[in-house]
């Protein structure tokens, strides 16, 4: 059978005003896994990587510490959804970062504030009541997501392997897809998807099965490389 290896991309800037790209630590967790899939034997005959520029770092990075040559080809279905209009869809006035920043402070806790109020606006998107207030639905997303894992499984050989390095929500989909879970069981999985984590699915005759999700076993003997944000 063939396999594909999807690959979080490594920690990402958090809180940085720029935050599509890989932080110090980030770019380690990529070249760690890299070595750890080199190790494995794992010698992919397809690269992919989602079009955002943690998940083309990360890809490249893990391909230089793996030493594999094959080229990486993006593919935008492995995006991750957009984080910034999903909240101002659900609180426009936070188009203005000052606004946000200062109704946060006022609640004296404004870390947890925001991850509060965040996760009521991603209920509010994965719900699909308000739709139309999205560039791009829930249901458009893991639609993309899925063509995406389509694309990869149909265009594999027999024994071939892919690496696929995207982001948590996308593997998450992918994830709660082959579990028949739906929305409810992607919210809770998107939530522990560590950086630089494997999920492993091989593609039979019926299609891509998975095999393991959110592996972080690379990390046992480096845990300070662990990380979720």
């Amino acid at each position: 059978m063939s396999r594909i290896i999807l690959v979080r991309h490594g920690q990402a800037s958090w809180g940085k005003k720029e935050y599509d790209r890989l932080s110090d630590l980030g770019r380690t967790q990529a070249g760690h896994v890299g070595r750890e899939l080199a190790d494995r034997g794992v010698r992919p005959s397809r690269i992919i990587s989602g079009s955002m520029r943690r998940q083309v770092d990360t890809a490249a990075a893990l391909g230089v510490a793996a030493g594999w040559t094959v080229p990486t080809v993006t593919d935008g279905a492995w995006d991750e959804y957009a984080h910034g209009p999903i909240l101002t869809a659900y609180k426009p006035a936070y188009r203005s970062m000052t606004v946000m920043k200062a109704d946060l402070a006022r609640t004296l806790r404004p870390m947890r504030a925001f991850d509060e109020m965040y996760a009521v606006a991603m209920d509010r998107w994965v719900a699909g009541a308000h739709a139309d207030d999205y560039d791009e639905p829930f249901t458009a997303f893991g639609e993309r997501v899925l063509s995406g894992l389509r694309s990869v499984a149909e265009d594999l050989g027999r024994t071939e392997t892919a690496v696929v390095v995207s982001s948590a929500g996308a593997i998450s989909w992918v994830t709660a897809s082959a579990l028949d879970g739906g929305a409810a069981v992607w919210t809770r999985l998107q939530r522990v998807v560590a950086n630089a984590s494997l999920t492993t699915m091989t593609v039979g005759p019926s299609g891509p099965s998975l095999r393991t999700f959110n592996d972080t076993s690379h990390f046992d003997l480096h845990s300070d490389l662990l990380t979720l944000r």
